[in-house]
């Protein structure tokens, strides 16, 4: 009988220090990004295309856009760049601009709206991608490219802006 209390406050003294965390471990406390597979299959569609324009591969490039591909821009929004100039002038500088990021993809049966941000600040520009599906594969299409900033106001529909609140570190 003896034996068994033994056993008992052992296994009781175990299972409660294996419970709670260690004193010098940190909860995490920010969020963990989850990625949509919608969004996950177009940033590897993105990252591809960014990829063979650093690398000057005009072969690749034009593999992964439309026949019809234009790029059309904020500021001459009447005026598309048509896809040889596009390819012309991505084969010359190999840059296809800062990394991706704030993705969001909307999925219209066939045709995807791919909208994300490239850089921080003052440089940040707003992409919105269509891809169009080609088979098994997808195919950019249009995209339309125009700087951000705190113009948003002025655009019919988006409201005012929200006030911008300091954060407290």
């Amino acid at each position: 009988m003896k034996s068994i209390a033994v056993i008992v406050v052992a296994f009781a003294a175990i299972a409660s220090t294996s419970a709670t965390p260690a004193a010098d471990e940190r909860p995490s406390g920010g969020r963990v990004p989850t990625v949509t597979r919608l969004v996950k299959l177009f940033s590897e569609r993105e990252a591809a295309l960014a990829d063979a324009v650093r690398a000057g591969d005009e072969k690749r490039t034009q593999d992964l856009l439309a026949d019809d591909f234009e790029m059309r821009i904020g500021s001459a929004p009447a005026n598309p760049i048509p896809r040889i100039e596009w390819i012309g002038d991505m084969m010359r500088t190999r840059n296809p601009g800062e990394a991706v990021t704030d993705m969001a993809v909307h999925d219209l049966n066939g045709t995807a709206i791919v909208s994300f941000s490239q850089g921080r600040g003052p440089g940040a520009i707003l992409v919105v991608d269509v891809w169009r599906a080609a088979g098994n594969d997808w195919r950019l299409a249009i995209r339309y490219a125009a700087p951000t900033g705190s113009a948003a106001f002025r655009i019919p529909g988006a409201g005012a802006l929200p006030p911008e609140i300091p954060k407290k570190y």
